[in-house]
């Protein structure tokens, strides 16, 4: 039934990878910056940013506006006169009321001359824009860093289900090496069943990381935005690359390219130029209005010199009091200068710590991988080693058993560790505010078990990469 249960996920998981699509980290990047909700309400928070900055500019031009009506009235009013009773009878009949028609047709014009507030919008509008690129670019930035994350996982999850896989084909061929000694004579029916139990729980392991694998797998096409159930077939690998990294660098860089902070910077521009518009609510301000047209009661006067209707104005407002509500209003606004000058030290001192944890990460990602790169080679030979004496005779079926099981966990840590660096790695370059994702593609590492011999250190690296 085992068998029959093994051939069918194998069936089952040869059907789906023939089905897979191809996909690389950087393609899984790309398709999360594209279609990822976060990055789609960066961009809409922009446009909404961009409209504002075009609503400021709209001081700085002239507003004009053309106007048309039509106006039929009767007009009573004369007779309503106090002395309308002494007119002569034939006076009253001239002057009767007749209901007329008065058509309207003009343009208007308004311009501010001068305001104090004018130069200050302008460029408080200017600065809103660069705040809105500054925040697509964090948000690609947040985005590209998970899309990278849950790439490394799934890759860690099915490097486990091939370790597993290793570890269930070894164990078969102990369980068939045991049963051959008892047949033999030279092995105990005990023995057989240590090594069939030890192979179920084996199998029951590959179960588990198979399911592990799904729901990574799930997460990664979730930061894609399709179908959690598309089946995907990664063509990166995990890989080790020495990558050096000092901390006041790592700030230096961080300080000059992170969104974050060019972010405060525009924020903090921003709110100067608020101060001053508030400011400006208490100064002169001189405005122009301007009217031309036509009013005639026969539309054929229209465009006739007599009839024509303008007027041109210019009106200096100085105000004098308004119950310090311009005051209260300036006191908001440098409060809030205040903030944004506190919240650049707080993102300036996070900078920092993030430096530290990204620098440490990665060299303690580094030490693990070296410092254990030994220890699959000298499990596996130790493997080989203590099968050879079993069967000899010269070992027992706990020796067997403690060897594989230290043999499967150095491989285990070995595939723990690359994604540790990895993520390491991408972490480092977030931090730096430069692209997570690595420009050129290093070389994978060896799958024999030399290589497998990292795993140890980076799986310490790896959990504090998923930190």
């Amino acid at each position: 039934m085992n068998r029959r249960l093994q051939l069918a996920l194998l069936l089952v998981a040869a059907a789906g990878s023939a089905a897979a699509e191809p996909l690389s980290r950087a393609e899984a990047v790309a398709r999360a910056l594209t279609k990822n909700p976060a990055i789609l309400r960066a961009l809409a928070d922009r446009d909404g940013l961009n409209g504002r900055a075009m609503q400021a500019r709209a001081d700085a031009l002239p507003e004009i506006s053309v106007w048309g009506s039509f106006l039929r009235y009767q007009d009573p009013g004369f007779f309503n006169s106090p002395n309308i009773d002494e007119f002569p009878p034939e006076i009253l009949q001239a002057f009767r009321p007749i209901p007329s028609n008065l058509w309207d047709g003009y343009a208007s014009v308004r311009q501010t001359v001068w305001s104090f507030s004018l130069g200050k919008a302008i460029r408080a509008a200017r600065y809103a824009t660069q705040l809105g690129d500054e925040t697509v670019r964090t948000s690609r930035q947040d985005v590209a860093l998970r899309a990278i994350f849950t790439y490394n996982a799934y890759l860690l999850a099915l490097e486990q289900v091939k370790v597993a896989e290793k570890v269930v084909r070894q164990k078969e061929k102990q369980l068939e090496m045991s049963r051959n000694r008892r047949g033999a004579g030279v092995a105990t029916d005990l023995e057989v069943l240590r090594f069939e139990v030890d192979l179920a729980n084996a199998r029951t392991t590959l179960l588990r990381l198979s399911g592990a694998a799904d729901l990574a797998r799930g997460d990664l096409n979730a930061v894609m935005v399709q179908p959690t159930d598309t089946p995907i077939e990664p063509t990166d690998a995990l890989t080790f690359r020495d990558t050096p990294a000092d901390q006041q660098e790592v700030v230096k860089e961080a300080i000059a390219s992170r969104p974050e902070v060019a972010a405060i910077s525009w924020t903090e521009k921003i709110s100067d130029e608020a101060i001053g518009i508030y400011k400006a609510d208490m100064q002169p301000r001189l405005d122009f209005n301007g009217a031309y047209g036509w009013s005639v009661r026969d539309t054929e006067n229209f465009f006739e010199s007599n009839y024509k209707k303008w007027s041109l104005s210019l009106t200096l407002k100085i105000p004098v009091f308004d119950g310090w509500r311009t005051a209260g209003k300036v006191a908001q606004a440098r409060a809030e200068r205040a903030r944004v000058g506190q919240d650049r030290v707080a993102i300036e001192t996070n900078i920092d710590v993030e430096a530290k944890q990204a620098v440490d990460r990665l060299r303690v990602a580094a030490s693990v991988f070296r410092s254990t790169e030994l220890n699959v080679v000298q499990a596996t030979k130790a493997l080989e080693m203590t099968e050879a004496n079993y069967r000899l005779g010269a070992g027992t079926t706990l020796d067997v058993l403690d060897a594989q099981a230290a043999l499967t966990q150095a491989e285990f840590s070995r595939v723990e560790a690359l994604h540790a660096h990895a993520n390491a790695r991408a972490g480092l370059r977030y931090v730096m505010g430069q692209d997570p994702l690595e420009e050129s593609a290093p070389t994978p590492a060896p799958s024999t078990p030399q290589a497998l011999a990292p795993a140890g250190d980076e799986a310490q690296a790896a959990n504090a990469g998923r930190e």
